[in-house]
């Protein structure tokens, strides 16, 4: 009867886009799961969309934690320089998009995520993708969720354009790095935890990817502070929580056990924040 006057809210996790950042998100999801956070759904971009589904389907977060610490550059690496150099000839320049078909990336995540479908999943999720089809950013919630993941992890240069069905798609950080506006416009939701990865990622060599870099950059501060009006218009609470880890590349993650501490670290140093008491809506008195 109470929650015909006060009815019931509910928390939501987003975890941000960051290059190689799954590490981090890895040991923050852990860490949530130990001080008993329990988000309602959870939304992901990039490396984010991958712990977010790994996290959504279910699976024991420890278990994948091992597959990540022992990973290395060979087990989604495709090929080599031979190898590549082929592929180059055969799609031509026109239709070469990107070193790793995915394939790869794809085997290693199967056992996980297999063929499930969003329908399947313990817990609402939401992925966020660039979709280069039809011109704008999309947050895939229905469908299967390893074709959802694979489209939004496809960095450019690095991984091909993704197809699903007869749409092409590019990593989900290009168009939406922090998958919340429909969080923020859902009424059951009250407040939105919030982790994003700072890698300290070196400044490229290369002027073009600098300035991908920095453009991708300026348009994420932009929607954050359009996102952070929004929720305050509409009375949600955003709980932006920052980790700080080492730089990881393809060829080099022996600092992935530290980024993933540090992860599973935030979640306890913002532990009252994270598991804060939600406040009754406020009524008047005829």
């Amino acid at each position: 009867m109470i929650e015909l006057f006060f009815p019931k809210k509910y928390s939501a996790l987003c975890l941000k886009s960051a290059f190689f950042g799954f590490f981090a998100h890895a040991g923050f999801v852990r860490g949530l799961q130990e001080i008993g956070f329990k988000p309602a759904i959870v939304t992901g971009s990039s490396s984010g969309a991958m712990i977010g589904a790994i996290y959504a389907s279910g699976a024991d977060m420890a278990d994948f934690e091992s597959l990540l610490l022992g990973l290395k550059k060979n087990d989604f690496w495709e090929g080599n320089s031979f190898t590549q150099l082929g592929r180059l000839i055969k799609k031509g320049i026109n239709g070469y998009s990107g070193v790793l078909t995915g394939k790869a990336t794809r085997n290693l995540l199967y056992p996980y995520l297999g063929n499930k479908k969003f329908s399947d999943l313990p817990l609402q999720l939401g992925i966020a993708v660039s979709n280069l089809t039809k011109n704008r950013r999309e947050l895939i919630t229905e469908g299967n969720v390893l074709d959802a993941v694979m489209a939004s992890i496809a960095f450019p240069f690095l991984y091909e354009v993704q197809k699903v069905k007869e749409d092409e798609f590019l990593d989900g950080g290009i168009g939406d790095g922090e998958p919340i506006k429909e969080l923020i416009l859902d009424s059951s939701i009250d407040r939105i935890v919030i982790h994003q990865i700072n890698n300290n990622r070196p400044l490229s060599n290369n002027i073009i990817k600098r300035a991908f870099d920095a453009s991708v950059q300026i348009i994420e501060t932009e929607t954050e502070d359009l996102k952070t009006l929004l929720a305050k218009e509409k009375g949600k609470k955003l709980i932006r929580l920052e980790t700080q880890t080492p730089y990881l590349s393809p060829k080099d993650f022996s600092k992935g056990k530290f980024a993933l501490a540090e992860g599973r670290g935030t979640a306890y140093k913002n532990q009252e924040e994270i598991l804060g008491t939600m406040d009754f809506p406020g009524f008047a008195i005829f």
